[in-house]
């Protein structure tokens, strides 16, 4: 195969320069070691930043975040659910830094309004009846998902070629880039440039063509509960520090996050100590949070570019042209946010274009992405009147994900686990965690996909093993009932936890 460009990452920001690319008309192939989104992409708390978490220390990302969610509102409205922000002061120290917070703000070009407390506690009851000053921002939820599978959609439709589940090396031959291999056929794949948009594990690839890079991956842990209470994003009015955002994501809220230097993006896992941390402090901005049930907790890689504190390091991103340094054929594109990726993409894009002689410009600041043929839970509930009536299967209650949907995810979006159904439609991200619609998704699977019954098994168990890794950071009742569905899942279906 040959192409024009490879891009190596399934992410929102390999995706991204994908269908940039291809709306540019270069020929592009997409090569993901995993699932789409599987990484860092669906590894964070879905946060359409204002920019106001970032215009004191890093005005340069608060304001590409402040212009990217203005686009992303306009041309991704679809997998946006536009809740508005509040910063919001519970202790009388907290207003020490609300001077530089309306200072930065102001000179980065980041909406913010002051609520009353009135106001405020009107628009969110459950709020700490106790603080002592709130402002209103831009911030938004955003589904990591869709987005990305409206980028895959629309990068398909351009003609990009995307390969999930397919691990690469890079091609090097006398010192130049020239290409992937891939790692299971051996096939190469030859390519004028490469894009590495690998994010915290762009140093890694870098490495395969004698390049060093500093990349260093910081560790966010993130929780979830099992009840959605309030309907604005809140952020702690101090700077940035552990447990100061509660996200709220469909039927669930989000609380986050930490931030702990590793030395490996790979196999992150969160701590009891920092589900702990991150639930004592959000009970400071709702105090009902400590009644919540968790129901699931993971971890994401930043792929931060400079050292100091985590807190401290930049969000802003960084474009490499490695022929500067005495490598043709590579580029690479890390740091930054998931608002910031179209801006990530569109500038990797302009290089790829200005080094291959294409002139087209971009066109993804204007272009809408198109719709994901599958719904969010709101979205469900809503039509669930009609689903119903139209005799439409539910094969997971908690989210409302109906059999066409699935069959959606396998025909259109290129599900090819039950983790991928899981990533494109919400199946077991409710309440029960998949403990009570796992089997029927993978036993339709076996009766309409083609997986033998075998292999649809083993991937049930393999789902559920992954599920259940949250039962080790679990307590009290919580971990009990756990423990309760893995014996019930060993005894009924000889499945091994």
């Amino acid at each position: 195969m040959r192409v024009d460009v490879a891009v190596i990452g399934g992410g929102v920001t390999g995706l991204g320069v994908a269908r940039d690319l291809a709306q540019r008309g270069v020929t592009v192939a997409l090569f993901e070691k995993g699932d789409l989104a599987s990484g860092t992409s669906g590894r964070s708390h879905g946060l359409l930043h204002s920019g106001a978490r970032y215009a004191v220390k890093d005005p340069v990302s608060a304001s590409e975040c402040a212009q990217e969610n203005r686009i992303l509102k306009k041309i991704a409205s679809h997998v946006i659910e536009d809740t508005g922000g509040m910063f919001v002061a519970v202790e009388e120290s907290d207003l020490e830094y609300e001077r530089v917070f309306l200072d930065g703000c102001k000179k980065s070009g980041v909406r913010v309004e002051e609520l009353s407390i009135k106001e405020s506690l009107s628009r969110e009851p459950y709020l700490n009846p106790n603080v002592v000053a709130t402002y209103l921002v831009d911030d938004a939820a955003i589904d990591p998902f869709r987005l990305a599978l409206a980028n895959f959609l629309d990068a398909k439709s351009n003609n990009a070629q995307i390969f999930t589940y397919t691990p690469v090396r890079l091609l090097v031959e006398q010192g130049e880039v020239t290409g992937v291999r891939l790692i299971k056929s051996g096939e190469n794949v030859h390519a004028d440039i490469v894009v590495n948009a690998t994010g915290a594990w762009a140093g890694e690839v870098c490495r395969q063509a004698g390049i060093k890079l500093e990349v260093k991956p910081n560790k966010g842990t993130l929780v979830v509960v099992s009840k959605r209470i309030v309907n604005t994003v809140l952020n702690r009015l101090r700077p940035p520090s552990d447990g100061d955002i509660l996200v709220p994501h469909q039927t669930t809220m989000i609380l986050g996050t930490t931030s702990t230097y590793v030395r490996t993006p790979d196999n992150l896992l969160p701590t009891r100590k920092e589900i702990k941390l991150i639930v004592m402090e959000e009970e400071k901005l709702v105090p009902l949070v400590r009644r919540l049930r968790v129901i699931r907790a993971f971890s994401g890689a930043r792929p931060l570019l400079e050292g100091g504190s985590g807190r401290e390091a930049a969000r802003t991103f960084l474009v490499i042209d490695h022929d500067e340094s005495g490598v043709k054929g590579l580029i690479t594109v890390t740091g930054g946010k998931l608002t910031t990726y179209r801006l990530m993409a569109e500038k990797t894009a302009d290089l790829v274009c200005a080094k291959l002689g294409v002139r087209a410009p971009c066109s993804t600041d204007k272009e809408e992405l198109p719709e994901v043929p599958v719904k969010s839970t709101l979205e469900r509930y809503e039509a669930l009147e009609g689903e119903l009536r139209d005799g439409k299967e539910v094969v997971c209650e908690c989210e409302m994900v109906t059999r066409s949907e699935v069959e959606k995810a396998f025909n259109v979006l290129a599900a090819r686990t039950l983790g991928d159904v899981k990533r494109r439609t919400r199946m077991g991200m409710g309440e029960c965690q998949a403990q009570m619609c796992a089997y029927r998704v993978a036993d339709l699977m076996a009766e309409s996909f083609g997986f033998g019954a075998d292999e649809a098994l083993n991937m049930l168990s393999d789902f559920l093993r992954e599920q259940w890794k949250i039962s080790r950071v679990l307590e009290g009742s919580q971990k009990a009932q756990t423990e309760f569905f893995k014996t019930m899942y060993r005894l009924a279906g000889s499945l091994d936890g």
